[in-house]
C-alpha cells in the first residue's frame, strides 16, 4: 500500500466540521490528504448506518485524518478504539484529532500497512472506508483479512465507491454472512465470520 500516498508537500490545512447522529465534530486535516478539504461522502454514509457494538474494542482500517474512528469514539464512550494508516501524516492530524475531539484517552493511532500493527489482535468491529485508488489488491485485503482479526461474534463494516461491487463475491466466499446495500454510488458492506 506504499504507493498510496506520495510523501512531501502537505497542502494546504484546513478544519472541517461533520455533525453526525447528534454530534458535532471538527477535523485538522491537509488537502493533501484524501478527503482533505470536507469530509468525503462515503465516510458520512458509513457512520450514517454504522452498526457499534455496546462496548468492546474496534478497528478503524486506513484511518486518514480519523474521521470513522473519532465518531465512532465520540458515538460511544464505552469503545477503545484503534486505527491504522500507513501515511505518517495521515497518523500525526489522527492522533491529534483525537485529541481535538476529547477522545485521546480510548483512541490509540498506529502507523502500518494495512493490518500489521494489529497482527496479534481481535476485535469486535472492524470499520473502513479502503482507498479504491490504491488498486483492486489493496481494498480486497482489508476486506478479507478483516475475518482474521474478528472476535467470534464480531462484524466488519466497509463502503466503497462505485467500481468496488466486484468484492462482494470474494467476501461470500469468505464469510458466513454478507449483507450489502447501495446508497448515492456507494456500496456498505457488512460481513461475520
Amino acid at each position: 500500500m506504499n504507493h498510496y500516498f506520495k510523501p512531501g508537500s502537505y497542502g494546504r490545512k484546513r478544519l472541517v466540521s461533520l455533525y453526525i447522529r447528534g454530534v458535532s465534530l471538527e477535523f485538522i486535516t491537509y488537502t493533501s490528504l484524501f478527503s482533505g478539504s470536507e469530509v468525503d461522502l462515503g465516510s458520512k454514509l458509513l457512520l450514517e448506518y454504522i452498526s457499534i457494538p455496546v462496548d468492546g474494542v474496534v478497528l478503524d482500517i486506513g484511518c486518514g485524518y480519523g474521521v470513522i474512528g473519532i465518531a465512532i469514539a465520540k458515538l460511544n464512550p464505552r469503545l477503545k478504539i484503534y486505527m491504522v494508516d500507513i501515511n505518517p501524516l495521515a497518523v500525526k492530524i489522527a492522533k491529534y484529532n483525537a485529541k481535538l475531539n476529547g477522545v485521546e484517552n480510548r483512541v490509540i493511532v498506529l502507523k502500518g500497512d494495512s493490518y500489521e500493527p494489529v497482527e496479534n489482535m481481535f476485535f469486535d468491529a472492524i470499520y473502513s472506508n479502503p482507498p479504491l485508488s490504491a488498486g483492486k489488491n489493496v481494498v480486497e485485503k482489508i476486506v478479507i483479512e478483516a475475518r482474521n482479526h474478528l472476535k467470534p461474534n464480531g462484524f466488519a463494516q466497509f463502503v466503497l465507491a462505485r467500481g468496488g461491487e466486484y468484492i462482494i463475491d470474494k467476501a461470500r466466499k469468505n464469510y458466513s454472512y454478507v449483507e450489502h446495500v447501495s446508497r448515492k454510488g456507494y456500496i456498505l458492506i457488512t460481513v461475520k465470520p
